[in-house]
């Protein structure tokens, strides 16, 4: 009975750090889009400077998913060198049998 009560609580104070770290996640979203909109700079300065901003998030995002593709190949390529040593001890070892 006392560890259904502590397993409860334990989930209902993750379930409220959860919700506290979207508010704070939301809070500083309306915030910096507040900035950009209130910033002292005319409608195309800002258009211009949201659009580089977009392009240089959508660069970076590129060139991770492009580093994450050659791990991924390096990691794929040692797995696939290691069934295939893996079969041959097996198929050795049959035939020694």
């Amino acid at each position: 009975m006392d560890n259904q009560r502590e397993v409860q609580a334990a989930v209902n104070s993750g379930s409220h750090l959860g919700k506290t770290v979207g508010y704070l996640v939301a809070g500083l979203g309306i915030g910096a889009a507040l900035s950009i909109f209130l910033a002292p700079r005319s409608g195309a300065e800002t258009r211009q400077w949201l659009a580089n901003k977009c392009l240089n998030g959508i660069d970076t995002a590129n060139e991770k998913v492009r580093k994450t593709r050659v791990q991924v190949k390096d990691i794929m390529d040692q797995g696939q060198q290691k069934i295939s040593d893996a079969v041959v001890a097996g198929r050795e070892a049959a035939g020694k049998s």
